[in-house]
């Protein structure tokens, strides 16, 4: 099995179980009870029976590499470090979709003072039959890694992408709900990888 069809197999408890995962051990674990990073196996097992019977696994739609023009400082608000980073480009391909990023659009990112950030992209794909489908990105998560490991991502968060299609062929994206994820590749200056899933 490659990696694309690895990506989707990814199941509904699946998902929750990476959720569980991304946040760590719980605050009452002991020391050597369960491995950093990991759910302890009661939680598992919640996730696992929490997982509604009905609704059909996710299902894998793409994997996109955007490139990233240099930020610009917005400046502090209320809110927190906002930055404008331009969207300058990339690729995606999926099993019923592939295509260009273009360079249209920005993600208006935040560093937030709760030590969290945010993302709230908004930027256009193009098919490689000519559509043109708008992405709206949100997500949160938390900070950068200081130090990563050779190949993993500087940071990673779940995200809630919504699309807007044409009608037609790609008329589904609008149907659908999706999950996705986000991450800023380490050995990648100005890029990050999205994942996209599709849940209904």
């Amino acid at each position: 099995m490659n990696r694309r069809e690895s990506l989707g197999t990814i199941t509904a408890a699946g998902l929750v179980g990476m959720a569980v995962s991304s946040r760590g051990a719980p605050a009452d674990a002991q020391p050597g009870s369960v491995p950093a990073g990991r759910p302890s196996p009661a939680r598992a097992q919640l996730a696992e029976a929490s997982a509604p019977r009905h609704v059909p696994a996710p299902q894998f739609v793409y994997e996109c590499d955007v490139t990233l023009s240099e930020p610009l400082d917005f400046g502090a608000t209320v809110e927190g470090k906002r930055r404008i980073i331009p969207i300058s480009g990339g690729s995606f391909q999926g099993p019923d979709v592939k295509g260009q990023v273009l360079s249209i659009g920005a993600d208006w990112n935040l560093s937030r003072s709760d030590g969290a950030s945010s993302v709230e992209a908004a930027y256009y794909l193009r098919t490689d039959d000519g559509v043109i489908i708008r992405v709206v990105n949100k997500g949160v998560g938390g900070a950068s890694r200081p130090d990563p490991a050779p190949g993993r991502e500087r940071f990673f968060m779940f995200t809630i992408p919504a699309f807007e299609a044409p009608s037609g062929k790609y008329a589904w994206f609008n149907k659908s709900v999706f999950v996705g994820t986000l991450g800023a590749r380490a050995d990648a200056k100005n890029a990050v990888l999205i994942r996209v899933f599709k849940v209904t």
